[in-house]
């Protein structure tokens, strides 16, 4: 078995050549540059081989899985076969933009304009928050396993929506609204804090994702020989699915730096981390 259920869908065009789907539970592998250690490797694929042949011989292929990565053993003369992939059932794949949660559960995506496709570590119950510019007017259907809601576009960038039941190791899709610049996915339950930079300084947001108000302590460490204008805040009564933020300027080398917020608001306390170029 992968270790991700993937979704339905097709290959991109990969660095060796090709893949097509023949049929259902058929791949063919058109090989138009042999790799140099003579190995194709076909990311994502969800389903398990059942056997891997050449093509036009029936010769058996040396394969193996690497992660939810397919890797075929090319012979090293002659010309590159076409290699025959038969599938343990339907195909599916796991998208090359796909997220899995981490180790606190949570998800910080930069949308790219297409739907983003998330993974959870283990089933929960997960609440969304987008972040953006979005006329207040409109209206919005949010889709996640196999639930919806709808809201108004204000609604959209001021609460938390939810909640959906993620399943366990399954790509799910999320479609993000057009002018959300950010999209914070967490379990609920969780008190979350995310950094969200600006022209001339950086914010410090923490988002209840719980049921009940939150109250904690927020600090914002930076290394040495950097500068802060404002580096610990307190926060109480903070209701359900809203957020709260801070402004404060930053100075240090130019580059890129990672910071992370320190958060403590309850053993659900979490922290997304986020670089910063100066």
């Amino acid at each position: 078995m992968a270790l991700i259920q993937g979704i339905p869908g097709e290959f991109e065009p990969q660095p060796w050549g090709e893949a097509i789907l023949r049929s259902r539970e058929l791949l063919l592998l058109r090989i138009a540059r042999r790799p140099p250690d003579h190995e194709v490797r076909l990311p994502g694929l969800a389903t398990t081989p059942r056997h891997v042949v050449e093509d036009h011989t029936g010769k058996a292929l040396t394969w193996r899985r690497d992660g939810d990565d397919l890797v075929v053993r090319l012979p090293e003369i002659g010309e590159p076969p076409v290699v025959r992939v038969a599938l343990q059932g339907k195909l599916r794949i796991v998208p090359p933009d796909t997220v899995t949660a981490n180790a606190d559960g949570v998800w910080d995506l930069t949308p790219t304009g297409t739907p983003a496709h998330l993974v959870a570590r283990r089933a929960t119950d997960v609440a969304v928050r987008f972040i953006g510019l979005v006329d207040p007017d409109s209206r919005h259907q949010i889709r996640l396993a196999g639930r919806r809601y709808g809201v108004t576009g204000h609604e959209l960038t001021r609460t938390t929506i939810g909640p959906f039941p993620m399943p366990e190791l399954r790509v799910l899709p999320l479609t993000v609204p057009a002018g959300v610049r950010r999209v914070l996915v967490a379990p609920v339950g969780t008190v979350l804090a995310s950094i969200h930079p600006g022209r001339d300084e950086i914010t410090v947001v923490v988002t209840n994702f719980g049921r009940t108000p939150a109250r904690g302590e927020v600090e914002l460490p930076v290394p040495a020989g950097w500068s802060a204008s404002e580096q610990v805040w307190t926060f109480d009564g903070l209701a359900p699915g809203r957020s709260v933020g801070w402004a404060t300027r930053i100075a240090g080398p130019a580059g890129a730096h990672e910071l992370r917020v320190r958060l403590e608001a309850g053993r659900r306390s979490a922290s997304s981390p986020y670089v910063v170029h100066l």
